[in-house]
């Protein structure tokens, strides 16, 4: 063969490695890009499926508060579900890539539709026919049930959005393989085409190099964006784990220490504190903090901190500078400070620290975000129903336990008082000639009695005691861990105190006294009902007695005696 044919041959041979060199980058990038597309395609279903459940916890929530309460304020989020689910269904049916995963979504939306519907029938029931029906609808159990059903399928189509992230990643890590063999195959060819021919051998590696350096770009990139979206996932479910945990909380102390357990996993690097808002309003406690936050402030005002000043995330780096908040620390750490805000009601903000603040994390800071609006949605949520519980245990007029309480503390206290051996004593206190004083000075005037009276018993009765109101001017007292000897001195020392106090009404200078009925268990009763009927038959003797004094109820062997009526 003549040297210019071989010449021709392994040009035409150079032209063919560089061609396929050249065109390989672009056929990886084209598969690395469907591939991406469909990783995007997937996280937002994902997000739009946590969104759907999302709104349908907040419609439960407020059908509940609303039902509890009878207050329509409780259904905003309601509404702005009933308003919301149609318009991310819309978006999910936007992003279905197949007929199969249409079918599926109108599964979810047929289990939506049907939840909507009962929620709805709970809210028409609390508004037609009030609180017991509703009640009892929901009690019924279908609404747990259904919102159980739009669980499962909601958690089976995140599994499945899962496998597929598995299945693409193993499809990216498959033509990156595929490139690097390819690159290899082109790398031998050069070499033998290329051994007579020195400059077009370098130019062809040359161009095999720049390939190989795509394809290794893009694998990279590839890589990157599977670690952003699996840490994305990892800090979504933390996140929902943190949501129930702050659904299962009874107090905002004890949610505070949900918060700074899970805060240090959802907020890697970075350390911080949580304020928020005291009873009063006029300054915010410290109530969880994490990572290096230990010095900070445990109250502060709120003209202390600049996004509560703007109702705005306020952000303070060292690279861009900007005006620092009152409470920071001396170190000039980056520090990012949001409000947490829930229906238009500033209730605390969220202070974080941290280098990766000023990195250009944009991801991050606006995860932040996310997860204050998410916390101050919760944390109220959590005031709420220590709000509501408050309001079913305590009388409102004396502050003093309901009898419904009462009941539940009293069973409790016997079972303690017979498991441990010790005694338990019961004041049964009524005032003296109550109807003379509504009949002389109306029910404002007995009201106000009732008031001090019931403010006499929370200055003297010891932090175990339970004081309550049993219904009209007949209050009790609980005294676990005592004999009955203290319990008559110490329901001496309450009525030396109610008579010794006087009431000023309207001018006018009311005086209450009351007589005190005492039983101890189990001197005088072996049975929460035998234990208030003893300390009933004490009080009444004390009435008939001349009232303004206290009476021993009688042991058991004399406790057949018949009671004395009285007037109050």
């Amino acid at each position: 063969m003549k040297f210019e044919t071989k010449i021709k041959v392994a040009a035409g041979a150079i032209i063919l490695v560089m061609f396929t060199v050249a065109i390989l980058p672009l056929l990886v990038k084209r598969q690395v890009a469907v591939a991406i597309t469909e990783l995007s395609n997937a996280s937002n279903i994902e997000r739009l499926e946590l969104n759907l459940l999302d709104l349908l916890l907040d419609a439960e929530t407020a059908q509940r508060g609303f039902v509890l309460t009878g207050d329509e304020r409780f259904l905003a989020p309601y509404h702005t579900a009933v308003n919301r689910i149609p318009v991310v269904q819309h978006a999910l049916r936007k992003e279905m890539p197949g007929p199969a995963e249409t079918t599926r979504l109108e599964a979810i939306e047929r289990a939506t539709a049907a939840k909507m519907l009962t929620v709805a029938r709970a809210i028409e029931l609390r508004r037609g026919q009030g609180l017991a029906p509703a009640a009892a609808f929901i009690a019924g159990g279908t609404g747990k049930a259904q919102m159980d059903a739009l669980r499962t399928l909601i958690d089976s189509e995140i599994e499945r959005y899962a496998a597929r992230r598995a299945d693409l990643g193993e499809r990216l890590q498959s033509v990156s393989n595929s490139a690097a063999n390819a690159s290899l195959v082109a790398t031998l060819t050069n070499i033998l085409v290329l051994a007579g021919v020195l400059t077009a051998a370098t130019r062809v590696l040359r161009q095999r190099d720049l390939a190989e350096h795509r394809a290794n770009q893009a694998a990279q990139e590839t890589q990157s964006t599977n670690e952003r979206i699996s840490r994305q996932n990892t800090l979504l479910f933390r996140s929902a784990d943190l949501m129930h945990s702050l659904e299962l909380s009874e107090s905002s102390d004890e949610a505070a220490v949900v918060v700074a357990s899970y805060l240090p996993q959802l907020l890697p690097g970075l350390s911080g504190s949580l304020y928020l808002y005291n009873n009063s309003r006029d300054l915010l406690e410290r109530k969880a903090s994490w990572g290096g936050a230990a010095g900070e402030p445990e109250l502060i005002e709120a003209g202390d901190c600049w996004a509560l000043r703007r109702g705005s995330p306020h952000l303070v780096t060292r690279q861009s500078g900007g005006l620092a908040c009152r409470h920071a620390g001396a170190g000039g750490e980056d520090r990012l400070c949001l409000p947490l805000v829930t229906q238009g009601d500033v209730i605390g903000c969220l202070s974080a620290t941290g280098a990766g603040l000023s990195e250009g994390k944009d991801d991050q800071r606006a995860w932040i975000g996310q997860l204050a609006e998410q916390l101050g949605l919760a944390l109220s949520n959590v005031r709420l129903r220590v709000s509501l519980r408050q309001q079913s245990v305590i009388d409102p007029l004396t502050q003093l336990y309901n009898r419904r309480y009462m009941d539940e503390v009293l069973r409790r206290e016997l079972a303690r008082s017979d498991r441990n051996g010790e005694p338990l004593s019961l004041l049964v206190l009524d005032l003296d000639h109550f109807k003379r004083i509504n009949d002389s000075y109306g029910h404002e005037g007995g009201d106000a009695v009732l008031r001090k009276v019931a403010q006499v018993l929370r200055d003297n009765v010891r932090s175990c005691d339970v004081a309550c109101r049993m219904g009209g001017e007949e209050m009790v007292v609980l005294l676990p861990n005592c004999g009955i000897d203290d319990a008559l001195k110490r329901a001496d020392a309450l009525r030396r105190a109610i008579a010794a106090g006087d009431i000023l009404h309207d001018g006018r200078r009311l005086h209450a006294t009351a007589s005190i009925g005492v039983a101890a268990y189990p001197l005088h009763a072996r049975s929460m009902q035998a234990l208030v009927h003893a300390a009933d038959l004490a009080l009444y003797q004390a009435k008939h007695q001349g009232r303004d004094r206290v009476v021993r109820a009688a042991d058991e062997a004399d406790a057949g005696a018949t009671a004395v009526p009285h007037g109050s």
